[in-house]
Formats: C-alpha cells, sequence, structure tokens
C-alpha cells in the first residue's frame, strides 16, 4: 500500500515504510473510532460501506461511545467496541481498561478527534493509525494525520482518511440505510423544529408561520410535526401546535422508535437539527435545513436535492428564506 498525500497533511518519519508493509489482502483487522451522536454516526455508513469495498475479509471493529448508541450502524461491521463516560458511573480502572481493549489492529482511523479517542488511539496497537491533524497532538499518535475543514460536507471529511490511503468512495455518497415502512400514508412534509441545543433553534412562531404557509400551498401532503423525546421539546411543539389553528392536513407523532421509519418516508424534512436530517440524507429523502450561527457548509452535501438556509450576518433567517428553499424542492419533485 502507498501513502496519497499532500502538502497540508503530516506524515511520520516511518510512515511511508509502515504502510509499505501493508497490502490489501494482509489487512485483516480494521478499527474505526467514532465517538459520537447520531448525526456522526449515520454519517459514519459511508465510511465503513468504503472499508468494506476494499477489505471485504477483514474484521472491522466500530468503537463507540456508550452513551451515543443511537443510530449505531452494526450492520456494517463485525464487531462493536464500547467506552464509557467519566458521567457514567463506571470506576476510573474499569474505563482505563477499556482503553487497552480494543485489541492489536492493521489499520486504525480516528474520525473523531476527541479527548477520549486521543487517548483511545494512543493506548490502541495498530500498525498504522490514521487521524486528524490537532494542534500538536497528533505528532504523537497518528502515522498520518490529514488537514480538516470545516467548509466540506462531514462525511466527505471523514472519507479523507480512506484517499490517503487511495481508496476512492462511491459518489453520491453510499449510506446503504433502507427505511422500514412508515406508519404515515401518501405524501407528506416533515417538521422537527428542535435542536440539541437551544442556539440551534429557529424561533417557534416562525416555525408555526412555516407551516401554515406550506399547509395552505400544498394541501394534498400531510403535514407532520416530529417531536423530540426531551420534556422541554414536546413543550416547544406545544406552542407551535397552538398556534396552528387549522389542524386540517396537519399531525404531530412523537419521536422515539418511529422516528428513522418516519423520516426515511418523508417527501420532504424541514429541521434546524443536523442529526435528524443527515438521517434524511440518508435515506435519500430531501431537506431543508435551517442555520443561525453554526458553520451550514459542514452540512451541505453536494448530491440530492438539500437546502441550506441561513442570514448572511448571523441570527434567525426569515420564515420567506425557509419557505422559498421549500417550495424549489416541493416544486421539482413535482416535475
Amino acid at each position: 500500500m502507498k501513502i496519497w498525500s499532500w502538502k497540508r497533511n503530516w506524515t511520520a518519519r516511518h510512515a511511508e515504510a509502515k504502510v509499505s508493509k501493508l497490502t490489501f489482502e494482509s489487512v485483516k483487522r480494521i478499527a474505526v473510532l467514532k465517538h459520537a451522536a447520531l448525526g456522526d454516526l449515520i454519517l459514519t455508513r459511508a465510511f465503513l460501506v468504503t472499508l468494506r469495498q476494499y477489505f471485504p475479509n477483514a474484521r472491522i471493529t466500530l468503537s463507540v461511545a456508550k452513551h451515543y448508541m443511537n443510530g449505531l450502524p452494526d450492520d456494517l461491521v463485525d464487531h462493536v467496541h464500547v467506552v464509557h463516560s467519566k458521567e457514567s458511573g463506571k470506576g476510573f480502572v474499569a474505563r482505563l481498561k477499556e482503553q487497552f481493549s480494543l485489541g492489536e489492529q492493521d489499520l486504525l482511523f480516528d474520525i473523531s478527534a476527541v479527548s477520549r479517542t486521543f487517548w483511545l488511539s494512543l493506548f490502541s496497537k495498530a500498525s498504522v493509525k490514521i487521524g486528524f491533524k490537532h494542534k500538536l497532538v497528533h505528532r504523537f499518535i497518528y502515522d498520518i494525520a490529514v488537514d480538516r475543514t470545516g467548509y466540506k460536507f462531514e462525511a466527505e471529511v471523514f472519507m479523507d482518511q480512506l484517499l490517503v490511503l487511495g481508496l476512492q468512495y462511491k459518489w453520491p455518497l453510499d449510506f446503504s440505510l433502507t427505511p422500514s415502512k412508515s406508519s404515515i400514508e401518501g405524501d407528506y412534509i416533515v417538521y422537527f423544529p428542535t435542536a440539541s441545543v437551544d442556539y440551534k433553534m429557529w424561533e417557534f412562531q416562525r416555525f408555526a408561520e412555516l407551516i401554515i404557509e406550506l399547509k395552505n400551498r400544498y394541501p394534498d401532503y400531510k403535514h407532520v410535526m416530529l417531536v423530540g423525546i426531551a420534556d422541554w421539546e414536546k413543550k416547544i411543539c406545544k406552542k407551535i401546535e397552538a398556534l396552528i389553528k387549522d389542524k386540517s392536513n396537519f399531525q404531530t407523532i412523537d419521536g422515539g422508535e418511529d422516528t428513522f421509519s418516519v423520516i426515511g418516508g418523508a417527501s420532504l424534512l424541514i429541521s434546524n437539527d443536523t442529526g435528524i436530517r443527515n438521517l434524511a440524507i440518508a435515506y435519500q429523502r430531501p431537506t431543508v435545513c435551517i442555520f443561525m450561527g453554526t458553520c451550514p457548509f459542514t452540512y451541505a452535501p453536494h448530491f440530492g436535492q438539500h437546502e441550506i438556509v441561513y442570514k448572511l450576518e448571523g441570527g434567525q433567517p426569515a420564515v420567506k428564506q425557509v419557505l422559498d428553499a421549500s417550495v424549489k424542492i416541493l416544486d421539482n419533485l413535482s416535475k
């Protein structure tokens, strides 16, 4: 095997010699470290699909955090390695043992680059370790460190660690995710108005105004508000529901187990939550995502029907901006 590097990457002194000793046939054990929530775990699927394409006989292990298991792509790996957080209540010695329990690997990819995976990469035995550049940390852990950008769709950023070994991926990205049948019949639009933190949330009054406008413009669609599982999310959705006086062709559905099938069957998802949106992207469902301050380009795939909405100066985008992006997709679907 060979390193296909460029000037912005970092390569350890003996990395070329280490990689040259590996062949695609000799690689039998691969570890991928992804300690992150639903959205990132969903995007990891394309990375795992590509690994399987090049290493069909390798044993692939995915290392995840115990408190982030929703959306786990266990159908694409042979083994799941679980690490507990300090908050889990598990003792220090037990958690330390987890850092050494990954097992010896031929290739290790750290596509998280967080403190927990830094330690795990450091303590794990692997012929070649690949990660992202991070201050000076990468020089003490990895053999190859790839430059990381926030101005490219995150799933493609993960793939840069494969490109450094010459592994090309399918385009559009293949997430190999098939939804189960939705409980909702016919064409419908899903609105997900909450997010992981409040500063990422579009004002609930604007969400209500958007729903009313789209209900009137597209009466043949069902308009479904998907409610998050936390109590505060339910309160936000109740406020939106109260502002929608005409409940015809409108309904609310609680999240949880139904979330995947509801998103997978939607004609369009409108959301300010990037995790839920990544799920829709993997299902190849059109999306509109609303951004207040988070860099939107990390979440902007250049395939499929996806729109990002933000104000150039930051802050809350106008309802018309989101409406125009939604209409653009819906009118295109009807052609």
